[in-house]
């Protein structure tokens, strides 16, 4: 019995590194002692076999050190029984007890090969050699109560042909370890055999400096690129963002939002030397079906992405073809990690992050001017500083123009580079037709992104086309229940369309779920506001003051609760006009304090109008909001107001005919 100086192992939904003596589940690391480890090892290496008291003894304790022999073994195993059983109701089943002899481990086991990494210092400068499980040659295994097929692994190059890519590979230096007995395919109960396969990537752990930057752009593009196929559905990128460790809530979210699998990882930095450690996990029932490690400098990260790309669709889809996937690449390695890093400041959607986005993606773009992938994150970057305000909003609205233009003319599949495009048209150009042409492309491309649905449902609000908007809502909703933005989106919608009801359990669910939430409350003041329900508008916009801290509109909305009580609500427009003069007590000027709006409540529509004009003519983005305000009904049949709706392009007759 020779123990092994790194393996690993399959049993049940865990798997188990002898090397590192690391124990998983689902993804998840357990934390297992050194001993009851070592001892873990002894019986996974010996599947089957009777592990003696004596064996275990000296490969327990090889110095003697204990004296009571038996009682220790005992414990040891009972505490590796106790590990088990948290996560497993048959742990006694897998560690069965031999009396007065030992132990064997009767479950099944498969053994992965060799996963020791060598992440020494010239790691990269050294020849290696690629270690696939198909050096022997192994049955079709059919098993039927999980209704998972394991099917053997054979040699070969990327699906569909260029076997020379592998050499390529082992030219670089970077060692790619494919830790699976073989590919597996999920059985799902879905109508038509020719549904895609929906997968959900879990947040990576990382660990090691700049690790935490280098995962989340790696797994945000590998949920990118797998969603370009027609085969493959990746699922609410951002859904399991908030469950931390939290195995089982992950598992029952992705069960309740119909997904088949979940991808979990660990990303480890030492030096200039990455590794990537991937478990592909049944959401149903979280049994493991596949585990994936790579290994590689910075500089060839690129290439890890590109094969693992290959290995997950392959793993999900054996049957299809996966040439499309790797279109965008960049060639250099270093516009990689500088889009990498790109994609993490964009996440983080500050001011500071989005210049640091956009300092990296135009590195990206200097060592690499045809990455498509580049242009499209630098379109997102100026749209979205645009919308902060954090540069000149023309000018940053033209740069996101220009790059999404440019990334179309290189990758016309690029969902996000059509959305940003579509976006420019609504708020720069209010061209209706044309927005919702290119946002109806990014949610044909990927119909499984939240923000491109939120996008469209919003342009169809603005075209008063409410039955349309809501249901772009609900689809965003199936592919991120959790994201709050949709909740605010849907208030607004809702209340604009006359479905108070909707808006209503719409508001209770997102205050429900985020109740410290300032803007929550101040949306769903707004919209108690359109539907007459002024006092318990106040008390909302009151509770929004409280939560910022901001005394001045605590007394403000004070005094505008008398004030309403007391004159109605033109006398609450005009403490509210007031305000907007002093300047005290105003927060939220985009959406609370705007002039027009409490002209028009306050019943002097001249200059509601001459405000509204003002809009118009510096292009404000409140402006696309007139047709849809209630403060604006009266206003329905003055040919002033229905000249502005006609300069953004609203149809005026089909205002007229709502406001009836």
């Amino acid at each position: 019995m020779t123990k092994s100086a790194g393996r690993t192992y399959i049993f049940s939904a865990f798997v188990f590194h002898t090397g590192t003596g690391e124990l998983t589940r689902a993804g998840r690391r357990l934390r297992i002692p050194d001993q009851e480890a070592r001892l873990l090892s002894l019986l996974l290496e010996n599947p089957g076999a009777m592990v003696t008291r004596d064996q275990l003894r000296e490969a327990l304790w090889p110095d003697g050190e204990v004296l009571d022999y038996d009682r220790s073994i005992n414990r040891a195993v009972s505490q590796l029984r106790a590990i088990l059983r948290d996560h497993s109701s048959k742990a006694k089943e897998l560690i069965e007890t031999l009396p007065k002899r030992g132990y064997r481990f009767s479950g099944p086991v498969e053994e992965m090969g060799s996963t020791e990494a060598d992440t020494s210092p010239n790691r990269a400068e050294t020849t290696t050699t690629q270690q696939f499980p198909h050096e022997k040659s192994r049955p079709t295994v059919i098993d039927r109560e999980s209704e998972v097929q394991l099917v053997p692994t054979v040699s070969r190059g990327v699906p569909g042909g260029r076997p020379a890519r592998w050499l390529g590979y082992i030219l670089a230096g970077v060692t790619v370890v494919a830790a699976a007995a073989g590919i597996w395919l999920i059985s799902r109960d879905r109508a038509g055999a020719n549904a895609p396969i929906s997968l959900g990537i879990v947040p990576l752990e990382s660990s090691g400096e700049g690790a935490q930057a280098l995962a989340e752009g790696f797994r945000l593009n590998l949920a990118d690129v797998l969603s370009q196929s027609p085969e493959v559905e990746t699922r609410s990128v951002h859904a399991f963002d908030h469950f931390g460790p939290d195995e089982s809530q992950t598992l029952q979210r992705a069960r309740q939002m119909r997904i088949d699998a979940l991808l979990f990882g660990k990303f480890t930095v030492s030096g200039n030397i990455c590794q990537l450690r991937l478990e592909l996990v049944r959401s149903k029932d979280g049994v493991h079906l596949s585990s994936l490690l790579y290994s590689g400098s910075k500089e060839e990260l690129a290439s890890i992405s590109d094969r693992v790309e290959q290995d997950i669709f392959v793993r999900l889809h054996p049957k299809g073809k996966a040439q499309g996937l790797s279109q965008g690449r960049p060639a250099s390695p270093k516009a990689y990690a500088a889009y990498l890093n790109g994609r993490l400041y964009l996440q983080q959607w500050t001011d500071e992050s989005l210049n640091k986005a956009v300092a990296s993606f135009d590195e990206a773009l200097r060592e690499d001017p045809s990455y498509a992938r580049a242009d499209a994150g630098m379109a997102s970057a100026y749209f979205v500083l645009a919308q902060h305000a954090a540069r000149k909003p023309d000018e940053a609205l033209e740069q996101a123009r220009k790059f999404a233009t440019q990334a179309l003319a290189l990758d016309p599949t690029l969902a996000e580079a059509h959305a940003i495009l579509g976006e420019v048209m609504l708020t720069r150009d209010w061209d209706f037709i044309r927005a919702e042409e290119q946002l109806n492309q990014a949610v044909e491309l990927d119909p499984n992104h939240a923000i491109y649905h939120q996008w469209l449902s919003i342009l169809l609000g603005v075209e008063r086309k409410y039955d349309q908007a809501l249901a772009e809502i609900d689809k965003a909703h199936a592919a991120n229940p959790d994201w709050a933005p949709l909740y605010m989106t849907e208030i607004f919608l809702a209340a604009s369309g006359g479905q108070t009801a909707r808006a209503d359990r719409a508001a209770d669910l997102l205050l429900k779920k985020m109740p410290d939430w300032s803007l929550a409350h101040e949306q769903y003041a707004l919209s108690l506001w359109s539907e007459g329900k002024y006092q318990q508008a106040i008390s909302q916009w009151r509770q929004a003051a409280v939560l910022e801290k901001n005394t001045d509109r605590v007394l403000l909305e004070d005094e505008g609760a008398n004030a309403l009580r007391q004159g109605g609500v033109k006398a609450y427009a005009q403490l509210c006009l007031k305000a907007i003069r002093s300047h005290r007590g105003v927060s939220h000027e985009e959406q609370d304090f705007i002039p027009a709006q409490w002209y028009a409540y306050a019943g002097d529509y001249d200059h509601a109008l001459t405000e509204l004009s003002v809009m118009v003519q510096q292009h404000s983005p409140n402006a696309l909001q007139i047709a849809d305000d209630p403060a604006y009904r009266p206003l329905a049949h003055d040919s002033r107001f229905l000249q502005l709706l006609r300069q953004i392009g609203v149809p005026t007759t089909l205002f007229v005919t709502a406001t009836r």
